[in-house]
């Protein structure tokens, strides 16, 4: 599976905007309010008639997030003296054009009304698209369709939390085993990107439950070696372990003792989920849902299911809640865990960038798309802060910076030895400790000019 592009009319922010997405990883860059998550939320609306013809994915039938809302509809706007006259863009539109299985499907999803009562409407090329999905569905209910790969989804927005929950609680809400056993079950909240984790710890726990319940049957057997886990345990637990390597967590597991999901860190010893930080939490939690559909979907690929399982996952703001050396891991841990899913990302993080190509970036501004310069993979990231956000690598506002750059004009202009000039480079030693590099290269500037001028030290 492989979305190839989606073409945007109307929508939102944007008048018109296609763009086409990588075989691996897309990321997408823009300040607040230009538009990466309006991407994002109109591939979810692309994506759901494929989704919603399985079964278990119902419960989401009456989200309106899911089709072209009149709120979607691209508004313009023109003001003559005090009058402002505003009036909606029609038709709105979605269209994509995905691979499933080899083959093409190109779609539109259109909204050409305003009223209340108007609906997002389908075309023909939707309808194969749907009924595609449903022989798909029909042929998965036969049990001897086991080993037919089907495609993992994920959306994975700002709002994205691991939610604590004690285990009291879960035992006063029935939880429908027999679903949680059915493959399309994975189909289920996942274009959500509010999501929480629960589905995920649930059958975890569940499932480290019944591998130790095996357990020890086989030792009241005689039986005295077996394996360390299941293999779709092992599937979750070696993609997190991937994705935790940075931070030098692992080894994700159920304790019986603490009623609760545990880590192990060298230095810092077993810890429970609730005691981690929440970047930690939150990554753990994104990543193990993504494995947990993987071999929900694709048991039949064993310990293997999430690096070999195809599929979509997109996630707003990878960066969230990371340190900067994470941000540089991230993407590159994403690939290895997931060898087969294709990633669409947005980032305000350089971090971030300095890892992927520059043709793997998307620049968002003013309703339009640009590519990124070259040269961003393995730069330093304060080049693509200035370059690609247009963020100045120092914080220009400051007083501090300021006198920073009056003395450095004042060097340039030969002044270097003035009185202001000596107490602005008091000053800037003083703020600096010494360690600024932008002095140390005018101190050489000043050694050269004092040279070329011919100026004699005292």
């Amino acid at each position: 599976m492989l979305l190839q592009k989606v073409t945007l009319l109307n929508f939102r922010c944007y008048e018109r905007l296609e763009i086409s997405f990588k075989e691996r990883t897309t990321v997408l860059v823009a300040i607040n309010g230009q538009g990466k998550t309006t991407i994002l939320d109109s591939i979810r609306i692309a994506l759901w008639p494929y989704v919603s013809q399985f079964d278990l994915a119902k419960t989401a039938f009456a989200d309106p997030a899911n089709t072209i809302t009149i709120d979607d509809i691209r508004i313009i706007k023109k003001v003559d003296g005090d009058q402002l006259e505003m009036a909606r863009q029609l038709p709105s539109s979605v269209s994509a054009t995905c691979s499933f299985d080899d083959r093409i499907f190109c779609w539109a999803r259109i909204r050409d009304s305003e009223a209340k009562s108007s609906r997002t409407k389908d075309d023909s090329g939707t309808k194969k698209l749907k009924d595609y999905a449903k022989k798909i569905q029909e042929r998965i209910r036969n049990l001897d369709q086991s080993t037919l790969d089907l495609p993992v989804f994920g959306y994975y927005g700002t709002g994205r939390l691991w939610k604590e929950k004690r285990l009291t609680e879960s035992k006063k809400n029935t939880r429908d085993e027999v679903n949680a056993k059915i493959r399309t079950f994975a189909y289920q909240d996942c274009l959500d990107p509010a999501s929480s984790f629960k589905q995920f710890e649930d059958w975890f726990i569940a499932e480290y439950k019944h591998d130790f319940a095996k357990k020890i049957i086989a030792l009241e057997k005689g039986v005295t070696t077996f394996p360390a886990a299941n293999d779709t345990i092992l599937a979750v637990k070696g993609a997190v372990d991937i994705i935790l390597e940075t931070v030098g967590w692992k080894n994700l597991a159920y304790s019986q003792q603490y009623e609760s999901l545990i880590l192990e860190h060298e230095q810092y010893g077993v810890m429970k989920m609730s005691q981690l930080s929440d970047g930690i939490k939150n990554m753990i939690g994104m990543i193990a849902d993504i494995a947990y559909r993987c071999v929900l979907l694709n048991g039949h690929l064993g310990k293997d299911a999430a690096r070999l399982s195809t599929g979509l996952v997109m996630i707003d703001e990878i960066d969230m809640h990371l340190h900067p050396q994470w941000q540089q891991d991230v993407i590159s841990s994403l690939e290895k865990a997931f060898e087969n899913i294709q990633f669409i990302v947005t980032t305000h993080s350089p971090q971030v960038l300095t890892t992927v190509n520059s043709t793997s970036i998307c620049i968002l501004e003013d309703g339009h798309m640009y590519g990124a310069p070259a040269g961003s993979q393995g730069a330093e990231s304060a080049r693509l802060l200035k370059r690609i956000f247009g963020v100045d690598t120092r914080p220009e506002n400051l007083k501090i910076t300021k006198e920073l750059r009056v003395y450095e004009q004042m060097v340039y202009d030969d002044r270097w030895n003035e009185q202001e000039a000596l107490e602005l480079r008091e000053r800037l030693n003083e703020a600096f400790g010494n360690e600024e590099p932008l002095l140390t290269k005018l101190d050489l500037y000043i050694d050269n000019r004092k040279w070329e001028l011919g100026i004699e030290e005292n």
